[in-house]
């Protein structure tokens, strides 16, 4: 059996029912068989969210140019996540180190809040219409427009170009 390259970039895992009877055949195609599954797990998301830098379990090519002509642009680099927590909002600028180490090789993939007031059973996506969210060399900075009991930023990022 043929493994597609279609399936290379698919994250499901591939099921297999016929192997070689002779064991000379049968244990390369299980030792690649093995691989593809352990691809495959592996570039599932993780769901963990901590506060702590960890693998998202994302894979990202930025496809920049290389001028050095290594071939360096198009290697899988590894997403990175971090969650901010913020133990409440107040209606203005509000600011949380972040404890990234943000230099030029620090690229944003994706950056999102969410706030929740447990008194009035509400809550927020952030950015919105009203409410705004972005990061500086040190800080999380979140801008709303009312009080919050505590938010939530997920920052995802890679660290290499």
């Amino acid at each position: 059996m043929n493994y597609s390259d279609s399936q290379q970039l698919e994250s499901y895992v591939p099921v297999y029912d016929v192997a070689p009877d002779e064991w000379e055949q049968a244990r390369p195609f299980i030792v690649e068989q093995l691989k593809k599954l352990a691809t495959a797990i592996n570039i599932r998301e993780i769901g963990w969210f901590l506060d702590e830098e960890l693998l998202s379990g994302k894979a990202f090519i930025p496809g920049l140019n290389n001028a050095a002509g290594d071939g360096t642009s198009q290697q899988y680099r590894s997403i990175l996540r971090k969650v901010i927590v913020f133990p409440g909002l107040v209606v203005g600028v509000n600011t949380q180190p972040h404890g990234l180490i943000v230099d030029a090789n620090f690229s944003l993939i994706q950056m999102y809040a969410a706030a929740t007031d447990a008194i009035g059973f509400t809550g927020e996506p952030i950015p919105n219409g009203t409410d705004t969210i972005f990061y500086n060399a040190t800080d999380v900075v979140i801008t709303v427009a009312a009080n919050y009991d505590r938010a939530f930023c997920t920052i995802e990022y890679i660290q290499e170009l």
